[in-house]
C-alpha cells in the first residue's frame, strides 16, 4: 500500500518503486517522462527560451561565427550507418568481432576490423586518401562513452 504524500519522503517512494515489478516499473518511468514532457512544453518560458536560442544561432550562422554541417557529409554519414546496417553488419558481427571496431569506405563499402579506430581508418585511407569512414563498434550502440555506458546490442 502506498503511504500519503504528505508523509512519504523521496527515499521511501524510490524504495516502493523499486519493490515493483520490472514492468511496472517501466510504465511508470514512461508515464513520468510523458508527464513531464508535456507539463513544460507549452511553457511561456521555455517557448522563449527556445525561440532565443534558434535566434542566437541564426545570427551565428549569419555572422559566420560557426558553420554547418555541408549536406553532403550529413548524406555520407547516413550512407555509412546503412551500410552498416544492411550489409556489413550481417557478415561481421560474429562472437569474434564482437568488441571490436570497423571501419568502413562510405564510397566502396570497403571494410576493415581492428582493435583501434585510428589503425583501421588509416588503413582504409591508405588505398583510398579522401576515404569518407564511417565508424562502428562491432556488437555495441557507440563506438566510444564519453561519460556514459556503452550497451551491447549483440549477444
Amino acid at each position: 500500500m502506498i503511504k500519503s504524500l504528505n508523509t512519504m519522503t523521496i527515499e521511501n517512494l524510490e524504495a516502493q518503486v523499486m519493490a515493483l515489478p520490472r514492468d511496472a516499473q517501466v510504465i511508470l518511468l514512461s508515464r513520468l517522462l510523458k508527464h513531464l514532457g508535456q507539463s513544460r512544453e507549452n511553457d511561456a518560458e521555455v517557448v522563449s527560451s527556445w525561440s532565443e536560442e534558434a535566434q542566437r544561432r541564426d545570427r551565428e550562422m549569419d555572422s559566420g561565427e560557426v558553420t554547418g554541417i555541408p549536406a553532403e557529409q550529413v548524406f555520407d554519414k547516413t550512407r555509412g550507418k546503412e551500410l552498416y546496417e544492411n550489409v556489413i553488419r550481417a557478415q561481421v558481427e560474429t562472437p569474434e568481432n564482437i568488441g571490436k571496431i570497423v571501419s568502413i569506405n562510405v564510397e566502396t563499402g570497403e571494410y576493415e576490423i581492428g582493435e583501434d579506430l585510428v589503425v583501421t581508418s588509416r588503413k582504409l585511407q591508405a588505398k583510398q586518401a579522401n576515404a569518407i569512414i564511417w565508424a562502428e563498434r562491432i556488437g555495441f550502440n557507440a563506438v566510444y562513452a564519453v561519460g556514459g555506458t556503452l550497451v551491447r546490442t549483440a549477444e
